[in-house]
Order: C-alpha cells, then structure tokens, then sequence
C-alpha cells in the first residue's frame, strides 16, 4: 500500500482546555525594566477545546482526513471526548487519568496579537503512552509528534521510525525540556522539522549549531513567521517562500500554528509537494486567524479549495 493510500494521520499532542483572553493595550507598555511582576486587566475570556493534539486533530478532520490522537487526559475530559467521538476522530489511545485534571493553557493576547502564555500539564504529565504495534498502525500514513509529555514524544518518534512512519517533529514549547541528544536523533529522523523563528533560535542554540545548520538537518524544514508567511525547505525540491493568506478579519492567532500543520500533514499524507502542503496550511491558519479559539472555525471543502485557488491561482488537487 502505498503512504498516500494510507488514511490515518497519527497525532501526538497535549489535549487542553484554552481560557483565552484580550488585553486591549500593548504588554510593552506595562513591562518595566528588571520588574517581573505584571498585572493587566484582561476581558472576554472564552474556555474551548485546545492542545496542540486537539487542535491539529479538529483541522484534520475538517480537511476530510482520519487523525488517530495520543496524548493524556484528566477527570474533566467527558465533554472534550464526547465531542470528539460524535466528529469521528479516534480517541481509543486517549489515556485517562481520574487523579488529574486535564490540561488548560492561560492565554492573553495583546492588540499587536502578542501573546503571554501560562500552561498547566494536569494529566499530559503522566509520560504513558500505547505501543503502536497494538493499534492499526498498518494504515497510518503519517505522523505528527507535536508538544506533549517530552517521554511521550520520544517513545512516539521511536516507534514511528522503527515502523517506518513518516513523522512532522514539530518541538515548539517541550524544547527546553527534551534532552539535548534526544532532539538532536529526533531532528534527523524526521521526514520534516517544523518550528516558528523563535523556535528556531532556541532550538539551534540547544542542539549547538547555526540556524543554517539546522535548517539542513532534516530533509525537509518549514519555519513559519507568522503574517510574513514561511519558509520551506527541501533536500528534494529546494526552497520556497509561502506567503500567509490575507485575511478578512483579525480576531484571535491562538492555535494558528496547528492549523497550519494540520494543512500540511493533509498535503504530505495525500502526496502533495512540501510547497503546495505549505500553501495548504497557510489557508487554514487564516481561517483559524478569522475566528476566537482554536476550534470554532469550520468550511466545507469545496470552500477550502476556493479560497486556496483564489490565494494561489492554481487548484490544490
């Protein structure tokens, strides 16, 4: 069978509950110099469905595809699982655990969509995880190991390799906790690397090299910047500029970033080239932009291919 033909996208993340909210001014401008006590007033807080595993799955399953989610959940995660199990998205490898809550992200954004972030692990500390050789790994065609339990994204990353699963690794916050030897086999064992600039910083000054360096590391990169769009880069193909899709309004960037890696795990799992998979994941970011939390938005596909020929001149199939 060939990867294409294979359905199942494997998605390893954190499940959360977002409490997102606005401050209506700038941080700048109550950050003093040398004090690291801020207080702000925040408004229009909104509790959602999140983590990185939760969100890129909910895109996943909008784009027509079958995400199979690992990750951790807590006592409270009835409403999430329910929510799930009735959209069709396999949560049989969730792992509960009825001593901790599930985990929740504090998050303010400012009026320059800057972001201050608190994180609450709850369950996604447990490091368990389920053997892929029990599951129906024969039908996953590729894999995303996202922010999790580091343990966990480890195990996972293994076990696709063994497998021979292609996976996205994509480290974001867990940087600073997966050890420097484990990011470094992870890197170079990836089908692609996806990290935002800052990421990319951090993550080259962990694993002692050049941000040059590491964008040659795996064989293929992205580097997303946000609205300045991203950078692809291919061992295969070469590299290639994705300009961002304008959107119609600016409302919330929470979750963006797991909306763009959901349009490219479906462009790689469907056999697209890495440029048009990146196109791919910068239209559904912009919906994700147009839209307060990280699973409120939704568009049929026919809508999904409109906006992506209109944005690109050209089909996506």
């Amino acid at each position: 069978m060939s990867e294409s033909a294979k359905k199942n996208i494997l998605v390893v993340g954190s499940i959360a509950y977002d409490h997102v909210m606005r401050f209506e001014g700038d941080f700048k401008d109550v950050m003093m110099p040398n004090h690291y006590s801020l207080a702000v007033t925040a408004t229009n807080r909104m509790v959602s469905y999140g983590g990185c595993g939760g969100n890129i799955s909910y895109n996943l399953k909008l784009l027509g595809e079958s995400p199979m989610l690992v990750g951790a959940a807590g006592s409270d995660f009835s409403r999430y699982k329910e929510r799930f199990a009735k959209s069709g998205i396999d949560i049989s490898n969730v792992i509960e655990d009825k001593d901790h809550l599930t985990a929740a992200a504090f998050i303010c954004t400012d009026n320059e969509q800057n972001q201050i972030t608190f994180f609450d692990a709850g369950a996604m500390a447990l490091p368990d995880a389920p053997a892929l050789k029990s599951t129906n790994y024969g039908n996953i065609g590729y894999a995303i190991i996202a922010p999790d339990n580091p343990s966990r994204m480890m195990k996972m990353a293994r076990e696709c390799s063994e497998l021979g699963i292609p996976y996205i690794f994509d480290p974001a916050q867990e940087i600073t906790f997966i050890k420097a030897k484990d990011l470094m086999w992870a890197v170079t064992n990836c089908n692609l690397l996806i990290v935002n600039d800052y990421e990319a910083d951090l993550l080259a000054k962990k694993l002692l090299v050049t941000h040059s360096k590491l964008q040659t590391m795996a064989e293929n990169y992205i580097e997303t910047h946000g609205a300045k769009g991203s950078t692809v880069i291919s061992k295969k193909n070469g590299s290639f500029f994705v300009r961002a899709v304008q959107p119609s309004r600016i409302v919330d960037p929470t979750g963006c970033g797991d909306a763009f890696r959901a349009g490219v795990l479906m462009g790689l799992r469907r056999g697209l080239p890495i440029e048009k998979a990146g196109k791919a994941g910068a239209v559904i970011a912009t919906y994700n932009l147009e839209h307060s939390g990280t699973q409120t938005h939704s568009f049929t596909l026919q809508e999904f291919n409109k906006r992506f020929e209109e944005n690109f001149n050209e089909s996506i199939f």
